[in-house]
């Protein structure tokens, strides 16, 4: 694996996604992830995002999803 700050996907990391919401943060689900992605339903459609690695990693970006893409800001 190449060298990285460690703020990507990792195979046994905890995770945790929000989504904001009337001037908050709002937690939608925590996990393991089993692979090099992760996924989590029930996500409110049209949001903005943030993905926090509990495990390790401190930097954080938000982002959204426009066109089955993700956009980072």
């Amino acid at each position: 694996m190449p060298r990285s700050d460690g703020n990507c996907i990792e195979f046994g990391d905890f995770y945790r996604l929000c989504y904001w919401r009337d001037g908050s943060w709002r937690t939608i689900g925590e996990k393991t992830a089993t692979n090099n992605d992760i996924s989590f339903t029930n996500v409110p459609s049209n949001g903005l995002y943030l993905l926090a690695n509990l495990t390790k990693g401190k930097q954080q970006r938000i982002f959204t999803y426009q066109n089955g893409k993700q956009i980072w800001w």
